[in-house]
């Protein structure tokens, strides 16, 4: 099974890499045939440089496995481009935040795909992408493939994304990754500073309202883990510290963020049970229209 990579992102060419030193058949989908080269570095000091094999829509066999390594929203519109030339091959979701797969579901429902959420990080700058943070991948199926098809997937993600775990229901932990996202990515982006600023005094009210308006939400729809989640996020802080989040590098090069898919997911999901969250609708609205301090 041919591993096909969309994008050629800073975790897209972090998974090239990883097909690349492993042996891996892959290919990657760029926005034209001719591909950028990749200077990699990985997060224990090995480094290579390489330029990924190629593949265009119209090369697909219906036998690949597609990884769409992607922001939230350039998702609906890579599935919207991708739906003429698809017919079986099994997709994988790779991305921050929440949301896409309704949108998933509504274009493509009989379709087998697969969500993920990784702790995996990387730094892409010009063609020089810096692996930041190794962790683990865990994914679940959203609709499954037959059963052969399925090992093959799931065994080709054990060996490419290793340690990486299958779950019957994601929800719990795609939920713990959004409570802390909700709060480190926007703060760090519109104040221009690193993940571990964020655990100086001036940010912890702040941060705290934001926790409780994230647990009332996630207790009402019944998602474990609302428990501690200012000790979750303080630990994520420390843990990241010298990092800068994504929303922080989108912010502040003027790129659109996944701020609808965190923030705007929670706001959303808060009006269906008709409760307001007035802190992150704050930050939602701040990042959507506002400018990274100085």
């Amino acid at each position: 099974m041919k591993v096909v990579i969309l994008g050629q992102g800073a975790i897209g060419s972090l998974l090239a890499a990883r097909c690349q030193w492993s042996g891996v058949d892959y290919a990657v989908m760029g926005r034209d045939t001719t591909l950028q080269t990749i200077h990699f570095q990985s997060v224990d000091g090995r480094v290579d440089t390489f330029t990924p094999p190629s593949i265009s829509q119209e090369q697909l066999r219906g036998s690949e496995l597609l990884i769409l390594p992607l922001k939230a929203y350039q998702i609906l519109p890579a599935l919207k481009s991708l739906k003429p030339s698809l017919s079986s091959q099994p997709l994988i979701l790779l991305h921050n935040g929440l949301g896409t797969e309704h949108e998933c579901r509504a274009l493509l429902p009989a379709h087998p795909v697969a969500l993920g959420i990784t702790r995996l990080a990387a730094l892409k700058q010009g063609i020089r992408v810096q692996e930041t943070g190794h962790g683990q991948t865990d994914l679940s199926w959203v609709q499954k493939p037959d059963s052969d098809t399925m090992m093959q997937v799931q065994q080709l993600i054990t060996n490419l994304l290793s340690p990486s775990e299958w779950h019957q229901d994601l929800r719990p932990l795609q939920w713990a990754k959004l409570a802390i996202n909700a709060v480190i990515n926007p703060l760090t982006a519109l104040h221009n500073i690193r993940n571990g600023e964020l655990a100086s005094a001036e940010f912890q009210v702040q941060i705290q309202a934001l926790n409780q308006e994230t647990a009332k939400l996630m207790q009402n729809l019944g998602i474990p883990g609302s428990e501690d989640l200012d000790d979750k996020v303080a630990e994520v802080i420390h843990a990241t510290a010298a990092n800068f989040s994504s929303m922080h590098q989108d912010f502040t090069h003027g790129r659109q963020t996944e701020v609808d898919y965190i923030n705007g997911f929670l706001v959303r999901s808060a009006a269906q049970q008709g409760m307001s969250l007035p802190q992150h609708q704050a930050l939602w609205q701040t990042i959507k229209h506002g400018r990274p301090a100085n």
